[in-house]
């Protein structure tokens, strides 16, 4: 567990370690103004790393910004490693462990420090991350080279993408004994499936009986962004005391708890702004990590020479009123808006300065828009022309994107006592037959608005004995149509939807609405599939406006034109009568869906009142 009491330990028992991951050297490099930004934080890092007297410094892979860097990014990489780690300095880290297996491509396969042509005075360990993992002819990284050339002490790569076996890193320094683990990036998805294949494999030290640390640094994703395409922290071992999480621009530095596994997390974050991102407007940091047998204490450091970087977000409609966009010229409005909001972040971003010498003074400044008009739009380029010589990013100061409004649905959440209940019930031995009796059990609190459970258990059966891939589509689909006819015969006002969706589900029982369906094999069309004389379609019935007014309960082909379709499928057309003062806007939507073919839509926009299915 995490302990703040290691600075008073004897300093020759106690492993201090700087932290950092995410360099990104090279970023932009080319541009005049944000080229030397990420060499100017780099520098700032192993300043403090000597001014900390730290035994080693970490990194947690990206130390270039690219798989081949330039020439002049390498240049400068070698030059400030020798300036700041080189030195008569003597090192007090004991390597217990095999070394020919850890290190890659070092020469005399050994830590560096051990070698008798080298002065180190602050050895450098890292793994690879995604941006500088080996590539091209004989598979070779950056990080590579700089073993070669005695400058970092490469570990944690894989050679075999089958299985991953991570052996640690025995390092000892008096009385504490760390186990370092190193798992250079895999791509997510083949990182995933191995893990869930049981292919990785992390081996900790054999002295069971001794008290060790375990760290372990990672480049991989952290964030949820799908089933695949990151890796659960659940996924690692629980005799892991800390994780150094890679590959997350944004700064989570101080340890966070996973207490299913009860190891802390820390999440550095990148030392230099890549995108123009919310995440990385946070406060850039390292961290100085103190070890004494199995405790730690992590001290965030603020980076100084970072440059600043203000992000905000507004959504234009929230400022509809205040603006008056609905009267006048919107987007002169929404410029004029814009102008101020920028000139106060520069204004925020000049007292952010932190005094620093190296600092650059130009902010990076990134004002988002959220927007569901087009006409509030404006010029972004021409905008951003006016701050050419107050930002360092003067051609996208500010960005539009289009507010995508969602329909409101309630968290799904399963009601365990009825699926306990459900799975209790005698002879319930099938998939369909349980989720027939779930629904059944937790109608009382979670009620089906509209669907019947026997059509959920029959989308069931259909997908599990008949591989009917279309199952769903098609009774999800059918539930549209008679739905969408029902309310089209009724017309109720806007606050009567809701009472006559509750009628359509009470008029047609679960039995009616299977033998409406062709249960005669797992291929079938649902909209051709009726039986029933009472539901099936009247295709020679006229959905003009003017008669369903009048009371019509006709249903109509689909189709742009207006009109009917014929026994042969030819449409003939009716001229319209304007209703539109005399009906609802939902009415008017619903009436306009099924005279363009649109019902599905429509029947997302009706049942967004009512979300619970």
């Amino acid at each position: 567990m995490a302990d703040g009491n290691n600075t008073d330990k004897d300093a020759e028992n106690v492993i201090r370690i700087m932290v950092a991951t995410d360099n990104h050297l090279g970023y932009c490099e080319k541009d005049a103004v944000r080229g030397e930004d990420s060499f100017i934080a780099f520098e700032e890092i192993l300043q403090m790393a000597v001014d900390e007297d730290v035994d080693m410094i970490l990194l947690g892979g990206d130390l270039f910004h690219d798989a081949v860097p330039s020439q002049n990014a390498f240049h400068k990489c070698i030059e400030l490693l020798r300036r700041y780690t080189f030195g008569d300095k003597p090192v007090s880290l004991e390597i217990l462990s095999d070394q020919s297996s850890s290190f890659h491509n070092a020469v005399n396969q050994s830590v560096n420090y051990e070698d008798p042509n080298l002065n180190i005075a602050i050895p450098v360990f890292s793994i690879h991350g995604n941006h500088d993992d080996p590539s091209g002819f004989g598979r070779l990284s950056s990080l590579d080279l700089l073993s070669t050339t005695g400058l970092v002490n490469y570990f944690g790569r894989w050679t075999d993408l089958t299985k991953v076996e991570i052996s640690p890193i025995l390092i000892r320094k008096g009385e504490s004994k760390l186990g370092l683990y190193g798992l250079s990036h895999i791509h997510d998805a083949r990182l995933a499936r191995l893990f869930k294949d049981f292919q990785v494999v992390i081996n900790g030290p054999n002295e069971v009986d001794e008290e060790w640390f375990h760290l372990m640094v990672i480049h991989q994703n952290r964030a949820d962004r799908g089933p695949k395409n990151y890796i659960p922290e659940e996924a690692l071992p629980s005799f892991l005391h800390l994780v150094i999480w890679g590959h997350e621009h944004d700064c989570r530095i101080d340890p966070e708890l996973n207490v299913l596994r009860d190891f802390y997390v820390s999440q550095p974050g990148s030392s230099v702004a890549t995108s123009l991102s919310e995440g990385e407007a946070k406060r850039k940091h390292v961290g100085i990590l103190e070890i004494y047998k199995t405790k730690f204490h992590l001290t965030p450091l603020p980076l100084k020479t970072v440059r600043p970087f203000v992000f905000d977000s507004v959504i234009l409609t929230d400022w509809a009123d205040r603006l008056n966009l609905g009267d006048g010229d919107a987007s002169t409005k929404v410029y004029n808006f814009a102008k101020e909001r920028v000139e106060a972040m520069i204004e925020q971003a000049r007292q952010s300065l932190t005094g620093h010498p190296k600092q650059p003074l130009e902010p990076l400044i990134r004002l988002r828009l959220l927007y569901t008009e087009e006409s509030h739009m404006f010029n972004t380029i021409r905008f951003s022309q006016m701050f050419v010589t107050r930002v360092a990013n003067p051609s996208d100061v500010v960005k539009f994107e289009r507010l995508v409004k969602r329909i409101k649905s309630d968290k799904i959440s399963v009601d365990k006592e009825a699926m306990q209940r459900a799975m209790e019930v005698d002879n319930t031995t099938r998939v369909e037959q349980l989720v027939d009796n779930y629904f059944e059990e937790a109608k009382a609190k979670n009620p089906l608005k509209l669907m019947h459970s026997k059509a959920l258990a029959e989308i069931t059966y259909r997908l599990v004995d008949h591989k009917d891939n279309n199952a769903a589509d098609n009774i999800f689909k059918y539930y549209n149509e008679r739905a969408v006819e029902h309310l089209m015969e009724t017309l109720p006002d806007d606050e009567n939807i809701d009472e006559e969706l509750s009628k359509f589900r009470h008029r047609y029982s679960a039995d009616d609405i299977l033998k409406a369906l062709d249960t005669s094999g797992p291929s079938r069309n649902v909209s051709t599939s009726l039986t029933s004389s009472t539901l099936k379609i009247e295709n020679n019935a006229d959905l003009t406006e003017s008669n369903i007014r009048g009371g019509a309960r006709g249903r109509g082909a689909r189709g742009r034109g207006r009109g009917r379709a014929t026994a042969s499928g030819a449409t003939t057309t009716s001229r319209p009568t304007d209703t539109s003062s005399r009906i609802s806007d939902k009415q008017q939507t619903l009436l306009g869906a099924v005279n363009s073919g649109r019902s599905a839509k429509v029947m997302s926009y009706v049942i967004s009142d009512d979300d619970s299915d």
